[in-house]
C-alpha cells in the first residue's frame, strides 16, 4: 500500500507556492488572440447601449397612447 503525504508536507508545498506567485502565473506560450482594440470597445459599446436604450425611449416617447389603451 503506498505511503500517504502527511499534513505537513502539504502544508510545506502549498505555503512555497504561496510564496512563489509568480512561477504560477508564467506562461511558456503567447497568447493566441491578439488584444481589443480601442476602436471594437467603442463599437461594443454603441451596440449595447443602443439595443437596451432604444425600446425604452420608443416606450417613453408614446407614453401618453400606451396610457389611453
Amino acid at each position: 500500500m503506498p505511503r500517504m503525504p502527511c499534513s505537513a508536507c502539504f502544508r510545506r508545498r502549498v505555503t512555497l507556492l504561496l510564496l512563489m506567485p509568480g512561477l504560477r502565473m508564467a506562461h511558456l506560450e503567447p497568447p493566441r488572440h491578439r488584444p481589443v482594440s480601442t476602436v471594437e470597445v467603442a463599437i461594443a459599446l454603441v451596440v449595447f447601449f443602443t439595443a437596451f436604450l432604444t425600446p425604452r425611449g420608443y416606450v417613453l416617447s408614446n407614453l401618453d397612447q400606451f396610457r389611453r389603451e
